[in-house]
């Protein structure tokens, strides 16, 4: 089984290069690395959520090779996957065998924040502390902050100019993720129900919207059981 994981916004792929041993050997982690940041700087920002998709797209499907492989992401991360699994199903590609939206609720409810993404430099930094994105010595250092406010910047205009389209439930079984100290409802996040024909369970996780920083090990634990369930019955079945 491999396990294709997303970053959030601010993030690249480096956050999940723990992941590979630790789920080993349940799943072949594979981080995603979205363009503009990490072993991708060179490359310009998305210009759009589409955009986003069909990049990451194609680059899962060099990785499609029969062997049965899940979707994790988080945050923003969640958000391009679920526009990535549609693409999936609309091209008739080898599906997922699971999926794993972490730190968002359904793609249908609105962002409760008001845009963010052209405030000036300052005000801009600021949001980003308040809502725990990023520490505030990433933005004390004048280095560090030339390098991620671009970044951050480029995310929040992917998220921020999102607009879903419904397009019917999925047929893969859904694992929705969030910490108990979400601000969003239990109505929100279950609404993850109607995005799939094959099942959902909403599974609650100590901690804030950054519960996989703070404490991972719950989060892995859960995914090496499912992941390694999955591949049990791929094995019977074969």
């Amino acid at each position: 089984m491999k396990l294709f994981c997303l970053p959030y916004a601010g993030s690249s792929a480096v956050i999940y290069e723990k992941w590979k041993k630790r789920l080993a050997p349940s799943a072949v982690c594979i981080p995603m690395e979205l363009a503009g940041r990490g072993t991708r700087t060179r490359e310009p920002f998305y210009m759009g959520m589409a955009d986003a998709a069909a990049d990451m797209l194609e680059r899962l499907k060099a990785h499609m090779d029969g062997t049965p492989y899940a979707l994790f992401g988080h945050s923003m991360g969640g958000m391009i996957m679920y526009e990535v699994c549609h693409l999936i199903r609309a091209q008739g590609l080898q599906p997922p065998a699971m999926l794993f939206f972490s730190g968002r609720p359904a793609p249908e409810v609105p962002r409760r924040e008001a845009p963010s993404h052209e405030l000036p430099d300052d005000e801009f930094a600021q949001r980003i502390l308040d809502i725990g994105a990023t520490s505030a010595e990433l933005f004390a250092n004048q280095q560090l902050r030339d390098i991620f406010m671009p970044i951050l910047r480029a995310d929040f205009r992917l998220i921020e100019t999102y607009k879903y389209e419904d397009r019917g439930p999925l047929p893969w079984p859904i694992t929705a993720i969030a910490g108990i100290d979400e601000v969003w409802t239990e109505a929100e996040l279950e609404a993850w129900n109607g995005h799939t024909s094959a099942g959902c369970q909403i599974v609650r996780m100590e901690g804030g919207h950054f519960y996989l920083q703070d404490n991972a090990e719950p989060l892995l634990m859960l995914l090496q059981s499912r992941l390694a369930q999955d591949s049990s019955m791929e094995t019977m079945f074969a």
